[in-house]
């Protein structure tokens, strides 16, 4: 607490209860007063020449006056501040670091033609989307990065804590943006890269699939491999029900089409990994997928609750608007005391 003392210097700190600042605009009430009360007390002197007046004379008592306010709203601005509760942002940090040991995850989307088949509902990809959200959002202490590939690959997001913003990029996924076909290995090595620098213990992709590889440069083994080399966890998963899912086609039509996923394939980059595979023939066992995978790479926190509470640093504010206050108090029944 007494180390924090020291903290008085407004700026640089995050405010936690930032509703706190509505109460400043009492300070322009509290100036509107003070000049008013000047007016009213002044007292207007007649006089035909100025002659006596060349030397203007510094009026001390009326500057002293000015400072005294300056004082008393410095000082009440200080418990506002206080109220606002201040926290310096790298104590929150340290904070975090001390108490919370996080996993990087990057999640791999096959967003292909066959995506938007509609054995999920609304469509694979719709599906796909909200349940990677709400994985997302049970995972606040993760740096995250999303994934998208067809016959290529490419990074929407790279891992980030953001997940604001992460979550905007998720719903900008959307079929058609490179070139047709399902190249699982870019899906995967391009997965890899993005934890290369990464100094996390664990390190985890979740790679999802509704076919077969049939595009790309890198074999989805061989980038298995590397994942394994580097010590990356996959996940796998296989969307799509048995035979064949309905597709829109051009003129608003359906088709059904066959459901083709290399569940071997899939299994084994998982087995090679430390990894398991899934497969999800609809939404509620998509959800599940993603619910067992959370379980099984949880965070590790060492305190029971994980709401942030790093020390606090109103003290200082506090005690430094009180002397302020008390200084205004002496200054006004002492060197400004007046006899009514």
């Amino acid at each position: 607490m007494w180390s924090n003392l020291v903290d008085i210097w407004p700026f640089g700190f995050e405010y936690v209860r930032k509703e706190a600042f509505w109460f400043f605009l009492v300070i322009p009430l509290i100036i509107a007063w003070y000049i008013y009360q000047q007016r009213s007390n002044f007292t207007r002197i007649n006089f035909s020449s100025n002659r006596n007046f060349a030397k203007k004379k510094v009026n001390w008592i009326a500057l002293m006056r000015h400072v005294n306010l300056a004082l008393f709203v410095i000082g009440v601005s200080y418990f506002i501040l206080a109220l606002a509760r201040p926290h310096s942002p790298v104590d929150i940090d340290d904070y975090k670091k001390k108490n919370i040991e996080g996993i990087d995850i990057v999640i791999s989307m096959d967003v292909s033609q066959s995506m938007l088949a509609e054995d999920l509902k609304p469509n694979r990809l719709e599906a796909a989307k909200e349940v990677a959200k709400s994985f997302i959002e049970d995972r606040p202490t993760d740096r995250i990065g999303l994934v998208l590939y067809e016959a290529e690959a490419y990074t929407q997001s790279p891992m980030t804590t953001d997940h604001e913003i992460l979550l905007e990029q998720l719903e900008k996924v959307q079929t058609g943006m490179v070139t047709p076909g399902t190249a699982i290995g870019l899906g995967l090595i391009t997965a890899v890269n993005r934890l290369r620098e990464s100094d996390a213990k664990s390190k985890v992709i979740i790679l999802m699939t509704d076919g077969l590889n049939n595009s790309g440069d890198i074999q989805p083994m061989e980038a298995a491999e590397i994942a394994k080399e580097m010590g990356v966890t996959v996940y796998t998963i296989g969307v799509g029900q048995d035979g064949a899912a309905p597709m829109p086609v051009f003129g608003g039509l359906n088709m059904n089409v066959p459901v083709e996923i290399d569940e071997e394939l899939l299994t084994d980059i998982a087995i090679m990994t430390g990894g398991k595979y899934y497969r999800a023939k609809n939404k509620t066992e998509l959800k599940h997928i993603y619910e067992d995978i959370d379980q099984l790479e949880k965070s590790k926190v060492k305190v029971l609750d994980f709401k942030v509470n790093p020390p606090e640093k109103y003290y200082g504010f506090l005690v430094f608007g009180l002397l302020l206050i008390v200084g205004y108090k002496v200054i006004d029944h002492t060197l400004l005391k007046h006899i009514p």
